[in-house]
């Protein structure tokens, strides 16, 4: 089957990732990806580089308010449709879903919208009003399909609702990490530079472990993909905190794995999170996680076992228990051999690739 991707924005962030890796995974599968991507960018030479034919087409949502914009758009859409040919259009988000809605339901095309973040219940009330409605809805966490799925049930009354968690495939993970030489541990945060990842708290989680004197590397792996100055400022702070000399900015990075296998603490101190990839990618590098009571972040990490988790906004409480890790060498083996073994069970891509696939054989047979 030919199933079409609609890819939701043109840099790499985590629900772009899960696409990567169900690409892999779906690799030897009898489904055929192809990809639309909004604009060039990483995500656009991601694809090129994965062998996913892709194009390059500006989304544009409906409105009844604009109907020559809307009828143009649908034309568009329709066109792209008829010359790819899919089986299936599936929409990395509600965003896409909608924009593609009339085209896909003029050509009789089931329509899946991955559910990749939560959104207010007035947004979801409107999304697809007026407006064909997905065959499906794919969540990406348990948090996520339970702020979600009571007004998209309501509003979509026939349409699929699944949950299959995000993924990686744990077979490129390593599990062990190789350290070069260094004069103390050293404590990651990976993501995107925005406030919502809750970098500031990192770096004051950082102020607290140097005061307390623990000598460690600071690891800040990610971008500013909005060009606001994020970055900047956060550089800033590091003078401001005195933490000039501790704090590494990584910038975006394409070897976020190798990165991984160097550092011996993973930090995921977001204040939302609908599923928090980077979580599982540490665990699937042996390394232990501190993460925030947010989103799915607490369906990732097994509290006390696999990691800790804290609340967020909280960096006195990120450094507690990353002081306690880096105390701790033989807890942070073995937290890290348990995160090992339960993102293979449970959060592998071959898991994610079987439900989906799955999925799509039931609606092309409905």
């Amino acid at each position: 089957m030919r199933v079409l991707y609609l890819v939701n924005a043109s840099q790499i962030g985590g629900g772009n990732r899960s696409l990567q890796t169900l690409w892999q995974a779906i690799g030897n599968s009898s489904v055929e990806a192809l990809a639309v991507c909004p604009s060039d960018g990483p995500m656009v030479e991601l694809c090129r580089g994965m062998a996913v034919p892709v194009k390059v087409f500006a989304y544009a949502q409906p409105s009844w308010q604009h109907p020559i914009t809307t009828l143009n758009a649908y034309l568009r859409w329709r066109r792209l449709l008829l010359e790819c040919k899919p089986d299936i259009v599936h929409a990395n988000d509600f965003s896409n879903a909608r924009s593609v809605a009339i085209a896909a339901w003029s050509l009789q095309l089931p329509l899946v919208c991955h559910v990749q973040f939560h959104a207010s219940e007035s947004y979801l009330r409107w999304v697809f009003r007026f407006l064909p409605k997905p065959s499906a809805f794919i969540y990406n966490s348990h948090a996520t399909l339970a702020l979600c799925q009571p007004v998209l049930k309501e509003v979509c009354p026939h349409s699929r609702h699944v949950l299959v968690h995000n993924c990686v495939d744990t077979a490129v993970f390593k599990k062990h990490r190789h350290r070069v030489g260094t004069e103390g541990p050293r404590v990651g945060i990976v993501g995107n530079l925005i406030a919502i990842k809750g970098h500031r708290d990192f770096l004051e989680m950082a102020r607290i472990l140097t005061r307390q004197g623990i000598r460690a590397e600071y690891w800040i792996v990610g971008e500013d993909i909005h060009g606001i100055g994020y970055r900047r400022e956060l550089e800033q702070s590091t003078d401001v905190l005195g933490l000039k000399d501790r704090v590494k900015f990584f910038g975006f990075r394409t070897d976020v794995r190798e990165l991984l296998q160097q550092i011996d603490v993973l930090v995921v101190a977001s204040h939302e999170e609908p599923f928090g990839i980077v979580s599982v990618e540490g665990m699937a590098c042996e390394i232990p996680v501190v993460g925030t009571r947010v989103g799915g972040i607490p369906e990732v990490i097994e509290d006390g076992v696999t990691g800790f988790v804290v609340a967020p906004r909280s960096p006195h409480e990120l450094a507690s228990k990353v002081a306690v890790l880096l105390g701790n060498l033989e807890l942070r083996r073995r937290m890290g051999t348990k995160g090992r073994a339960r993102a293979e069970h449970l959060f592998s891509s071959q898991t994610h690739a079987r439900r989906i696939i799955s999925l799509y054989s039931e609606l092309l047979t409905r």
